[in-house]
C-alpha cells in the first residue's frame, strides 16, 4: 500500500480521535448519535458483523471515505472474512454503479491497512 494511502487513512482514524471529546463537550446532538449507533449495530436477529458489512455497503454508494474505513474495521472486528467484505462491495457496486466502483477500491485499501496492523 502506497504511503499516501496509508496517511490519509492515519489522518482519518486521528481525527475522528482527535474530535470526539471536542463533539461530547460542544454539540448537544453528538451523544445522542452515539446511542443511536450503539443501539442500531447491537447484535439482534441480525448479527453485528451483518450490520457492519451493510453500513460498509451504505458508505461506499455515500461515498463516504471515513465512513467506509470505520466499518471495514468494525465489519471486521465482528468477525467478517475477506470474501465478506468483496460480496458487500459487489453488493455496493449494483447499488451505485461506477462511482460505488470507484469508492470501493477505498474500501480494499481499508481492508488491507487493518490487516497490516493486526
Amino acid at each position: 500500500m502506497n504511503k499516501f494511502v496509508k496517511d490519509k487513512i492515519n489522518q482519518s482514524m486521528n481525527d475522528r480521535k482527535q474530535h470526539h471529546s471536542r463533539f461530547l463537550e460542544n454539540c448537544s446532538t453528538y451523544d445522542s448519535f452515539l446511542e443511536l449507533e450503539r443501539k442500531a449495530f447491537e447484535a439482534g436477529s441480525l448479527s453485528r458483523k451483518h450490520k457492519e458489512l451493510m453500513a460498509l455497503s451504505i458508505s461506499i454508494v455515500t461515498k463516504c471515505e471515513p465512513c467506509i474505513e470505520w466499518h471495514v474495521q468494525q465489519a471486521c472486528l465482528a468477525g467478517a472474512s475477506d470474501k465478506e467484505i468483496y460480496e458487500t462491495i459487489d453488493v455496493a457496486i449494483e447499488m451505485g454503479g461506477g462511482p460505488a466502483a470507484a469508492y470501493s477500491r477505498f474500501a480494499l485499501n481499508a481492508l488491507d491497512f487493518h490487516k497490516e496492523k493486526k
